[in-house]
C-alpha cells in the first residue's frame, strides 16, 4: 500500500466520516458533497493492490488510478474537527476489505479521533416520498441520542462492504462508531446501461448530519441533481413494469431486499 502525504493537519478531538462507493453511491455522494461543501483540504490519499486493476479516464482524458483519500476541515464553531474519508473505489475481497479498513483506523487513531460515523444504504422495494434514515451503532446511548435527529434504529441484519466493516473494526479499537443508512432502491441501470445514483437518499444522509455536527451545509445545488434523477427513474420504471410483469405475472419480482 502506497501512501501520499500532503499535509499532516493538527487537529481537535476530530470525528471521522466515512463515504465509499456502493449501491446508488449513497455514502459516495454524501462524502463527496460535504467536502465541497465545507471546502476540506485533501492531506492524504493511498493506492493498494487489493484495489480492482484498471485506472479511470477523467477529464481532458487523464489516466487515474484507483484511490483512497483523507480530507479535513477545522470546525471554528465546535472543539471536534472532521476527518471525510472516501475515494473511488472499494477493495475487491474480504480480506482486502479488512486489511484496508484496519489501515484508515490506524491512520485515525494518529488523531486521536472520537467518532467515526459511516455511511451506507438501507436496500428497500420502494422508499417513502422522503427517504429515512436508519442506524447502527456501537453502543446503546449513541442509538438513543440518534432519535433526537430523526433516525431510526436498524433492525436485525447486517451491512455489508468497507462502509459497514469499520464501525465493527473501529468498536474493536474503543472508537465509538455510528452507521447510517438511507433508503435507496436495488438500483436502476439505463438503456445505455447507465446505474443510476440516488442523491435522494444522500440528501437524506446530509440533513442528519447537519444537524448531528451542527453545520450549515447548503442543499440546493443538490436539489436539481435530485430532480434529474427522479425523472430519469420513473422514465426506466415506466419501462421496466411491463416487462417484470410479463414474466412475474406480478407488479414485482419476488425475493428478499438485504441491507447494504
Amino acid at each position: 500500500m502506497r501512501l501520499k502525504v500532503y499535509e499532516e493537519p493538527k487537529l481537535r478531538d476530530p470525528y471521522i466520516i466515512v463515504g465509499l462507493p456502493g449501491i446508488g453511491n449513497v455514502a459516495k455522494i454524501s462524502a463527496d458533497y460535504l467536502i465541497k461543501q465545507l471546502k476540506a483540504k485533501l492531506f492524504v490519499e493511498f493506492y493498494s493492490p487489493v484495489f480492482p486493476p484498471y485506472v479511470l479516464i477523467g477529464e481532458g482524458r487523464i489516466v487515474e488510478l484507483l484511490k483512497n483519500e483523507f480530507y479535513y476541515w477545522k470546525n471554528n464553531r465546535s472543539k471536534n474537527d472532521l476527518i471525510i474519508f472516501t475515494g473511488n473505489t472499494q477493495a475487491l475481497t474480504s480480506k482486502a476489505q479488512y486489511v484496508v479498513a484496519e489501515k484508515i483506523l490506524d491512520r485515525v487513531e494518529e488523531f486521536k479521533v472520537k467518532k467515526l460515523i459511516s455511511i451506507a444504504a438501507y436496500v428497500v422495494d420502494r422508499p417513502d416520498e422522503k427517504p429515512k434514515v436508519y442506524a447502527a451503532a456501537t453502543q446503546p446511548e449513541l442509538l438513543e441520542e440518534l432519535k433526537q435527529y430523526g433516525v431510526t434504529p436498524m433492525g436485525e441484519g447486517s451491512i455489508g462492504g468497507a462502509n459497514g466493516l469499520i464501525v465493527g473494526l473501529a468498536k474493536v479499537r474503543n472508537i465509538s462508531g455510528i452507521c447510517l443508512l438511507s433508503e435507496t432502491l436495488p438500483g436502476y441501470i439505463t438503456p445505455s446501461g447507465r446505474i443510476l445514483t440516488d442523491p435522494k437518499a444522500a440528501q437524506a444522509i446530509l440533513e442528519v448530519l447537519s444537524k448531528m455536527l451542527e453545520i450549515d451545509i447548503d442543499l440546493r445545488p443538490l436539489e436539481e441533481e435530485v430532480k434529474l434523477t427522479e425523472v430519469v427513474s420513473h422514465e426506466v420504471e415506466e419501462m421496466k413494469h411491463p416487462a417484470i410483469e410479463e414474466i412475474y405475472g406480478i407488479s414485482h419480482p419476488p425475493g428478499d431486499y438485504s441491507y447494504i
